[in-house]
């Protein structure tokens, strides 16, 4: 007769504990039946000998006649396997959270009841919640105690493996609310973990307590046996809190580390985000967000929870709501404050966004900006380069709206020049542009020099803005401006009207000293007199010879070039009206004349001008007429060059043709000198051309008002 046996145990007398879990029920109920080894028993009952089996041990259980409620108490402590993790107590643990080798107990725990907890197989449970200790795997002796070994009192070298220690509840903070979630104690509450799994719990604490543990390193550290504590600290508090913490990390490793972005102020701890799991990973790397802005940007106040609730934009999508420029945007957060540089890609709060489009309002063109600082448009970018302003650009993209500048450091300017001491005395001032056109310099570098204290004031002005109001301080006593002049000097319009040369062609024989010694002034330019008739009589421009002689000026100046003769002014290709001057001598002795082609020699044409000339003085005084009208003829300008008239003579007709132009308004005229009956018609046509100089000032004075109405609005 063969015997075949069912059932494992042949009593079950003991109760399971309320934590005890199926393999240690197992094994305390092998112990009873008289074994001494674990790998005997499992050898005589065809079981698992080479690992901890739970789910076969606890099948092996409830073959046994055994009460239901045990059965279900011992399946709801036991790590059961189920697919690729573990089930345990109705959460589902990973494979890597249980962990059975080696065998850990808690001293405190086994003295109070010889048996095994289930908690004890969680693998980031390193510390006995009850008693506040670390849960050992060695005996007094220093030998593991395997799971082959029955007993939970004694080792097989027979230390005892428990000891009586006083309970607490001033520790271990991970494992009390870890098994306050799985059922064992009274839960507590942590706001950030309640609402996530246990396993992504644990992921997290284990995560946050590494980083905050250790200093910056190339490779993430290992997990320490106080890690999943002191992530549970930081972990338990609000958003902010743990922001905090992490601030204090930043201020410990990183107090001095300059770096754009979040990633590389928190070595590996940013990257390694990316592989846990996504419960609480937003939250986490926020916190990595609030730390690095607070810490790096110097924010006094600590980070509160709401912080975390704040939105922040991409730039990109702000400057398309604000139509302006990416690099705009970080401009304007900036000046007003609310850009958060430290921050990826989203640097600025979606509330902000209002703020800097109310700023971008208020920002003045250049034109503005100089015209409040009573300075030259260019003198602004020396203001901007010495940090006095700032230019705001890619306000309009796609546009050439130039920069922007805010009304604000414009006032801050003004305040300082208002603050600077006046030391100097009034009797030696010049004013700014004066001072600075006397010493050839650059108008923003006086401005920034005033601002310095590099330059004395001696006085401040009224009734004009910003550095207009400066009277610079000098080595001699002011000059007062005469407003009469010597008849033996004349100005640059007389000048030009006598040489009949540009202004330009002018300015440079000034320049150059052809015509004589000059008296400069703000006002006015003096030349002598003598000069300008002594150089009219021995030079003349290639356009007069070559008229006289039928020719272009062009013609003759190629002509005295191959017979090497230099001119005393030449045209260059692109410069502005510039004549090309030679001697009357150097012409005439190349081209073998006897007669001066630039004069022209006609009785009626005299007889014209000695008529035309007093009566233009009479009705149109600012009018200048050289002596005799050159063959080339001779356009007469006023003082600013703004209105002409140009005469012409016909030698062919014997007619001279007047060519009127004010502003834009033209009239021709022409009058036949055969005849003497003209000079009513020259009284006419004065009458015509005064008319026409006063309509177009007063057009022009409109326009001026106009400009300055629009101008002077409040932006």
């Amino acid at each position: 007769m063969a015997f075949i046996q069912t059932l494992v145990f042949s009593r079950w007398d003991a109760t399971p504990a309320v934590d005890e879990p199926a393999h240690g029920f197992f094994m305390r109920l092998a112990e009873l039946e008289g074994s001494v080894t674990m790998t005997t028993f499992a050898n005589w009952n065809d079981l698992e000998v080479n690992r901890v089996a739970t789910n076969q041990l606890m099948e092996a259980l409830e073959r046994h006649p055994m009460p239901t409620d045990w059965f279900k108490l011992l399946r709801f402590n036991t790590p059961l396997r189920i697919g690729d993790g573990y089930v345990l107590r109705g959460h589902g643990l990973p494979y890597h959270h249980i962990r059975f080798e080696p065998r850990r107990w808690c001293p405190g725990c086994i003295h109070e009841s010889s048996h095994h907890r289930g908690w004890w197989e969680v693998e980031s449970i390193r510390h006995c919640p009850i008693h506040c200790v670390e849960l050992e795997t060695r005996d007094e002796g220093g030998a593991q105690v395997p799971w082959t070994w029955l007993g939970f009192g004694y080792s097989r070298d027979g230390f005892a493996l428990g000891r009586q220690l006083p309970r607490r509840d001033d520790g271990a903070p991970f494992a009390r609310y870890l098994l306050g979630r799985f059922g064992w104690l009274q839960p507590i509450s942590a706001p950030l973990l309640d609402a996530i799994p246990i396993p992504d719990v644990i992921d997290y604490c284990e995560f946050v307590g590494r980083f905050l543990e250790n200093p910056p390193s190339r490779k993430h550290p290992p997990v320490g046996t106080h890690s999943a504590d002191v992530g549970f600290r930081a972990l338990s508090g609000d958003r902010g809190d743990l922001a905090e913490l992490m601030r204090e990390w930043h201020r410990k490793y990183r107090g001095n580390h300059k770096a754009r972005g979040v990633a590389a102020h928190f070595s590996w701890g940013y990257p390694k985000l990316n592989f846990l799991p996504e419960s609480l990973r937003l939250t986490v790397r926020r916190a990595f967000h609030e730390a690095a802005v607070f810490e790096t940007e110097r924010y006094d106040r600590r980070v509160r929870d709401e912080d975390f609730d704040i939105e922040f934009m991409p730039r990109l999508e702000i400057a398309q709501t604000l139509g302006i420029g990416p690099r705009a945007v970080e401009q304007l957060a900036k000046e007003v404050g609310v850009l958060q540089k430290t921050r990826e890609r989203r640097t600025v709060a979606a509330h902000a966004v209002e703020t800097i489009a109310g700023f971008k309002e208020t920002l003045v063109p250049i034109s503005e900006a100089a015209r409040r600082l009573g300075i030259n448009q260019d003198a602004i970018r020396h203001l901007v380069h010495a940090g006095y302003l700032k230019v705001f650009t890619n306000l309009r993209p796609g546009r050439r709206s130039g920069g922007r500048y805010s009304p604000d450091q414009i006032d801050t300017v003004l305040r300082l020049i208002d603050e600077l001491p006046v030391t100097g005395s009034p009797a030696y001032g010049l004013t700014l542009h004066t001072y600075r056109v006397r010493n050839g310099l650059v108008p923003g570098a006086v401005a920034v020099a005033c601002l310095k204290g590099e330059i004395v004031i001696c006085e401040k002005r009224d009734n004009v803005p910003g550095f207009k109001r400066l009277m610079v301080q000098t080595d001699a006593k002011r000059k007062r401006q005469s407003f009469t002049r010597s008849e033996d000097t004349m100005t640059m319009g007389e000048a030009q009207a006598l040489l009949n040369m540009t202004y330009e062609t002018t300015q440079i024989l000034v320049k150059h000293g052809h015509l004589g010694e000059v008296e400069a002034s703000p006002r006015q330019v003096l030349i002598s007199r003598k000069a300008v008739e002594d150089f009219a009589a021995s030079h003349a421009k290639a356009s007069d010879f070559g008229h006289g002689m039928g020719i272009s000026g062009h013609a003759v100046s190629w002509k005295m070039k191959r017979e090497g003769v230099d001119p005393v002014v030449k045209f260059v290709k692109g410069g502005k009206h510039v004549d090309t001057v030679f001697k009357r001598a150097d012409v005439m002795r190349v081209y073998g004349l006897e007669a001066d082609p630039t004069i022209l020699e006609d009785d009626r044409v005299n007889r014209f001008w000695e008529i035309i000339v007093p009566e233009a003085a009479k009705t149109c005084p600012y009018l200048i007429f050289p002596p005799k009208l050159p063959p080339s003829g001779q356009r007469v300008w006023n003082s600013n060059r703004g209105l002409s008239a140009h005469f012409q003579f016909d030698p062919s007709f014997g007619e001279i043709h007047i060519n009127l132009s004010a502003r834009g308004e033209r009239h021709k005229f022409w009058f036949d000198l055969n005849t003497e009956d003209y000079v009513a018609a020259i009284k006419e046509m004065l009458d015509v051309f005064d008319g026409m100089v006063k309509e177009a000032t007063e057009r022009q004075n409109a326009k001026t008002r106009e400009w300055w109405r629009k101008r002077s609005k409040p932006l």
